[in-house]
């Protein structure tokens, strides 16, 4: 094998690529791919629904974020194949330059009117714009006051903004308060509306009370709140009651909404503002037509039909019964993510290999995910889940966590 300070002639590399190839977590993917331990970038080969076909195999899917369905709804794949027929495959630009179509202002303002607010800007990615709020608001004299849970594009931008990060204890407001009622710097909080590894939701009045106590912007992330939480779908700022009062909104269109792209959501002049200033937004290739009326079309099936929304409650508590029925402890939650402690990491990859085997796909969550030695199994559920499959992943599950019992004695989470 080619050691890291030479090419495959055996040259010499430069030392940014000694580096690269040198990491420990380099090696450890070799390792797990060589022993089948590897559970990313499996290879999917057909569209992602409840049955998905992935290396070869027809896959039972617990592991996908097609939380409505939508991403394989007909008129959703029309909106997008008709939007590639108008417009082209895509825009060759930003929105600044070239790339500013109507397609995407029709968005927004189908986005401004779902939430109920005055401004929406859409993004590239969701990932973009969690990045583009954050660099834009945030100065390196500010603070960014974040959940410990927080997920990477939220941190990427603050660490872009060069702003001073200060973490609070998951879902703890009081714990945020204490450390930010006496900080006189400027700054914002940002928590998501349902997180995304544990599945469990904000306290956001009383997020939104502290802030107002701290004088701190308040970012609210439905990304997988967004067509899963709330009578119509917006999120947990709308079972809570905040939808009005949150600074800004972000959301991603590549769960609920089936598509790619994202958007920030608040006061119109506030979005004017960010509009001119987001250096992620002004200097990336705008999204494509189709993803664009994908997301589109989409939102307008949610919004006319909110019932979507509690047919994917049902199927989400019908899992989280059969898993207590088995005699598993899921994680607290009401939200589309169903998780299960496991514990050590090397017990959540063999949990996720053997529900593998049994012809089933779920995510196996470790660290630096989570904290080291509580490694969870994440079980997404989509509205297009049979109660069948629900069923069968319960006694998949429940014959893992007796398997790894019988092998690791106490760490499988079983219920007495």
């Amino acid at each position: 094998m080619t050691r890291p300070e030479q090419d495959t002639a055996g040259r010499p590399r430069a030392p940014v690529i000694q580096r690269l190839l040198g990491d420990p977590r380099v090696a450890q993917a070799r390792l797990g791919k060589r022993i089948g331990r590897l559970p990313y970038f499996t290879r999917v080969e057909s569209a992602t629904g409840p049955i998905t076909r992935m290396e070869g195999r027809d896959i039972l899917n617990f592991g996908s974020n097609n939380y409505l369905g939508l991403a394989n709804d007909p008129r959703v794949i029309a909106a997008a194949q008709e939007a590639s027929a108008r417009w082209g495959a895509g825009v060759t630009g930003s929105r600044l330059l070239n790339g500013n179509l109507a397609l995407h202002e029709e968005l927004e303002e189908a986005l401004r009117r779902f939430y109920g607010r005055t401004g929406a800007m859409v993004f590239s990615t969701g990932y973009g714009a969690n990045l583009g709020l954050m660099s834009s608001l945030l100065g390196r004299n500010d603070r960014a006051w974040v959940d410990e849970e927080m997920h990477a594009s939220v941190l990427d931008g603050v660490w872009l903004a060069r702003a001073n990060m200060k973490r609070f204890g998951h879902n703890d407001p009081e714990h945020l308060l204490a450390q930010a009622k006496d900080d006189t710097a400027s700054g914002l909080c940002v928590v998501e509306g349902v997180y995304s590894m544990r599945g469990d939701r904000a306290p956001l009045r009383r997020f939104l009370e502290v802030c107002r106590e701290t004088r701190l912007a308040l970012v609210v992330d439905e990304a997988h709140g967004l067509g899963t939480v709330g009578a119509r779908g917006l999120g947990t700022v709308e079972e809570d009651g905040v939808v009005q009062d949150a600074d800004f909104i972000t959301i991603t269109f590549s769960k609920s909404l089936g598509s790619c792209g994202g958007a920030i959501i608040g006061d119109k002049d506030q979005i004017e503002a960010l509009r001119v200033l987001t250096r992620p937004f002004l200097f990336t290739a705008a999204n494509t037509p189709a993803s664009v009326a994908a997301a589109l079309a989409a939102l307008r099936i949610l919004h006319e039909d909110p019932a979507l929304v509690a047919q994917l409650k049902e199927r989400v508590r019908s899992l989280r019964e059969a898993l207590v029925e088995r005699g598993l402890r899921p994680i607290p939650s009401d939200g589309p993510i169903v998780s299960v402690e496991v514990g050590a990491d090397f017990d959540t990859l063999q949990a996720w290999r053997l529900l593998w085997n049994r012809g089933i796909y779920a995510n196996p969550v470790i660290h630096p995910a989570v904290p080291a030695g509580h490694g969870l199994l994440r079980l997404s559920v989509m509205r297009t889940h049979e109660e069948q499959m629900v069923r069968t992943v319960a006694d998949a599950c429940a014959d893992v966590f007796s398997d790894l019992q019988l092998s690791h004695e106490g760490r499988g989470k079983v219920a007495s």
